[in-house]
């Protein structure tokens, strides 16, 4: 099975002709997904918008900077999943895991 493939700077990668969100593993909490990440920065508005639409994501494993949290440098991908629930709370992004569609 060929993997995503994903462009240095993009939340998003191509995989089976399709555009699809990446979250990272480091955000994962059991089938819970809470990335406390959040930033003013534009690329959340159509990435947020893009899981709620699709109701699928990339889940990647990634690097760490010293502080423990993603760089965005993946070191690879790990699944896609469906999800459910997505929404924005205190400038965290919340969804469930509902079902694995493929392994990488």
């Amino acid at each position: 099975m060929a993997k995503p493939k994903g462009l240095r700077g993009s939340w998003f990668a191509k995989w089976e002709g399709e555009s699809l969100p990446c979250v990272h593993k480091h955000w994962m909490e059991r089938l819970h997904y809470k990335d406390a990440g959040m930033t003013d920065d534009p690329k959340w508005g159509p990435f947020v918008q893009a899981i709620r639409d699709g109701q699928k994501v990339i889940l990647t494993d990634d690097k760490l900077d010293a502080n423990g949290l993603p760089t965005g440098d993946r070191n690879n991908y790990i699944g896609l999943f469906r999800v459910e629930n997505v929404e924005v709370r205190d400038n965290e992004l919340h969804f469930d895991f509902v079902e694995r569609l493929a392994d990488f």
